[in-house]
């Protein structure tokens, strides 16, 4: 198989391996060897000019602002090397660019890109690198060569030509002459690209529809999911303000129950008209009262005394109505601690209710 049969990438891809110099060398070879040659000239000055530029604005970055700290610095050699490097660059730009973006020609001297690149590498790895004189003596001799040899001997010629406005068109990639060999073996290349191209989309196409099925089913979920708990803090809203109203309740009920034992104490005994919203509820135990001491003193009094009562019997009398009235009052709490249990016990059958429809949700 010829070589020019390859495709123009791979030619490329080879001559990547050789020297700039070797490069602009082998453009004596043919036309298409020409065109490629010219093309990577080109595209190796521009190389080394961006990378010239990116390693100057590191090491500028680096520096002092003041020039006699700069001096010292240990980065002062690279930076004085990057700055002569500059000003050869500039001139070759001046001496070739004119013609280049005419189309005209390409940048010839190639031997200059490679000791371009030997100098930045240097100034790349090393930390303290040779002074500039001695780094540079040979890319000044060849720049310095190269630019009066196109000067003297080929810039004239260029030069009618752009004044008569004759210029060769920019250099096209070469339509190089494929043998049937190679027109084949690309038709196959490209189609099994085709298919497996094809077939990438069909995978990512089944792929997408699967993951935007899924996401739609987690989002209907999620809706879901969002009107219960809303449903479900409106219910704890509500159960809160029930539960609020009922303690509410049992504390009034509760200051009314102690209100009762003490009028019954206070009175002696007589019948108290019910409470709204409250039941009156039959007494378990008589509550004693004055009254009834009073009815009974006055009974003592008028019948005759069969026995004489001692103090012994009257203190007894007393302690019996204390135990009475303590008995009333642990009655009274007992019911409103049953009460609060009964109010808790049906907040929680609430609470399990609700839990049981979640989970029949879900």
């Amino acid at each position: 198989m010829a070589l020019l049969g390859l495709p123009v990438l791979v030619i490329e891809n080879i001559f990547s391996y050789l020297s700039y110099d070797e490069i602009a060398k082998n453009r004596l070879v043919s036309k298409a060897f020409n065109e490629i040659c010219m093309r990577m000239l080109n595209r190796g000055f521009h190389m080394i000019e961006r990378r010239h530029a990116q390693a100057l604005k590191s090491v500028k970055a680096q520096l002092p602002r003041r020039e006699s700290e700069r001096r010292y610095h240990p980065l002062a050699r690279h930076c004085d090397i990057l700055t002569s490097i500059e000003t050869r660059i500039s001139m070759l730009n001046m001496t070739y660019t004119k013609f280049i973006d005419n189309g005209i020609c390409s940048f010839i001297p190639g031997k200059v890109i490679d000791e371009i690149r030997r100098v930045l590498f240097i100034v790349e790895t090393s930390k303290s690198p040779p002074r500039a004189h001695e780094v540079l003596q040979e890319l000044r001799d060849i720049s310095s060569m190269a630019i009066e040899h196109f000067d003297d001997k080929i810039s004239p010629a260029f030069r009618k030509r752009l004044q008569e406005g004759v210029a060769q068109p920019c250099p096209r990639p070469t339509p190089t002459v494929l043998t049937p060999i190679a027109v084949r073996q690309e038709m196959l290349h490209l189609r099994r690209r085709s298919i497996l191209n094809a077939k990438l989309s069909l995978y990512l196409a089944s792929q997408y529809k699967k993951y935007h099925q899924r996401m739609m089913d987690y989002k209907k979920i999620a809706c879901k999911q969002h009107k219960a708990i809303q449903e479900m803090t409106k219910r704890q809203r509500q159960q809160d303000n029930s539960i609020a109203d009922l303690k509410k309740r049992i504390e009034e009920c509760d200051i009314k129950y102690t209100e009762l034992t003490h009028t019954n104490q206070a009175v002696g005994g007589k019948a108290i008209a019910a409470l709204p919203n409250m039941k009156p509820r039959k007494p378990l135990i008589k509550l004693p009262s004055l009254s009834e001491d009073l009815d009974s003193n006055s009974e003592q009094t008028t019948a005759p005394s069969t026995s004489n009562q001692s103090p012994r019997t009257k203190s007894q009398s007393t302690m019996a109505k204390i135990r009475g009235i303590t008995n009333e009052i642990r009655h009274l709490s007992n019911l409103s601690k049953n009460f609060e249990g009964k109010l808790k016990r049906m907040a929680n059958t609430e609470q399990e209710e609700v839990e049981a429809k979640k989970l029949k949700t879900d």
